[in-house]
């Protein structure tokens, strides 16, 4: 069976997870994956069960795990109890549904159509690469506070992480790249943290320094640069190829694209949702077994390190009928994408309300959008996953 497409392996992981994934649902449920020393749960019920049951599997705050190694510890992932709720009040602060509403259009609006005017003469673009990548970072960034930090920047930040999230090989290489962008993150962010102290603003890292804190107090740069680095991953990178991913479903079936045109702004929700649950822009989340737990005829023994596989979960298809197919009509059914409580995702409302955004106007905008035929369509990762080629053309 060695070399199948199908074998549990770092390279078959990155290139494609999902014949990995089917074949483990199938086979092996809960897998141990040599590669990052940890349990792979693949089904849909299994990941809600360990995920919802946080008194067994906690967070994981191993110091051993490519975790600590990117994001070092502990960070907001890796914490619980107090401390936890007290830092995820002011991350949250200005992250709730009705903040959002308030300022996604201003935030978002201007940028997706800086975009679109910049490509739309050509004809054809990579939409990842050029557009939705670009209009997430940007955005992100500038809730962040790094308003001044170019794109370019902000883009090798969030791939030099998620490379070394993915490093199972301990590629040297990989590690330097890593270390470089960390450095300029502490170097700009630490900066920032600065000019918070003299003067607060509306900034995220402001609210994160801040929020939650006695009045007078405020958190150190050791205490949330962790945190920092976790909400500069996933923030800078998963509106974008959620977006990116969607896109890639619904120009993949003609039917669903020629809809989505007709009717942006009806439409954008639901196709942004469903591609969410179709490619999962952070498919892994980790846990750590607290005591001995039998999950699908498995013990997984107390302190191993858990990945509850997300982007397994979404594609089971005891949960979701037809579930490699992209279908942005299929019965709404809650996916797994932005994890389980308390560690549901801060950014949730922010993410689906600019890819809304971007969605509608992209289709809006860019006539008979399609798939350019003489290039190839690419995905890659699996702890992170996006389609990282989407060659399209449009009549210019």
């Amino acid at each position: 069976m060695t070399g199948s497409h199908t074998e549990l392996t770092g390279e078959n992981l990155y290139r494609d997870p999902y014949p990995v994934y089917s074949r483990l649902r199938s086979e092996q449920p809960v897998a141990f994956f040599e590669g990052t020393k940890e349990y792979f749960i693949t089904r849909f019920d299994d990941c809600r069960t360990v995920g919802g049951n946080d008194k067994v599997f906690g967070p994981s705050g191993s110091t051993d795990r490519p975790e600590a190694r990117v994001m070092g510890m502990p960070n907001v992932l890796t914490m619980s109890g107090e401390d936890h709720q007290c830092l995820r009040e002011g991350i949250d602060q200005n992250l709730t549904q009705e903040r959002v509403r308030s300022f996604v259009e201003g935030l978002t609006r201007p940028v997706v159509q800086r975009y679109i005017d910049s490509i739309k003469k050509n004809g054809e673009a990579n939409l990842t690469v050029e557009l939705f990548e670009p209009i997430s970072v940007r955005c992100i960034g500038d809730v962040i506070g790094l308003t001044e930090t170019p794109n370019e920047t902000l883009v090798e930040w969030f791939h030099a992480m998620a490379l070394g999230l993915q490093n199972v090989s301990n590629d040297a290489a990989i590690w330097k790249r890593l270390d470089d962008a960390l450095a300029e993150i502490d170097r700009q962010m630490g900066d920032l943290y600065q000019a918070c102290l003299t003067k607060p603003n509306n900034s995220l890292l402001s609210h994160v320094m801040y929020g939650g804190m006695q009045k007078g107090e405020v958190r150190s740069w050791e205490e949330i640069s962790p945190t920092m680095r976790v909400i500069i991953l996933g923030g800078l990178q998963e509106p974008g190829h959620a977006a990116a991913n969607a896109c890639a479903g619904l120009l993949s079936s003609s039917d669903q694209a020629k809809i989505m045109a007709e009717q942006p702004q009806e439409n954008a929700m639901r196709a942004f949702d469903e591609g969410l649950r179709w490619i999962a822009p952070i498919g892994v989340t980790p846990r750590v077994a607290r005591e001995d737990f039998e999950i699908a005829g498995t013990v997984i023994p107390q302190g191993a390190s858990v990945a509850i596989v997300m982007g397994s979960a979404n594609r089971d298809a005891t949960r979701f009928e037809d579930a490699d197919k992209f279908d942005m009509f299929r019965k709404k059914k809650q996916h797994l994408s932005f994890g389980f409580r308390p560690h549901f995702c801060s950014g949730h409302f922010l993410s689906r309300a600019m890819g809304e955004i971007a969605l509608a106007e992209v289709f809006r905008q860019l006539p008979e959008l399609r798939l350019d035929p003489s290039r190839e369509m690419k995905g890659k990762g699996w702890r992170f996953r996006g389609i990282s080629d989407l060659p399209a053309k449009w009549n210019a």
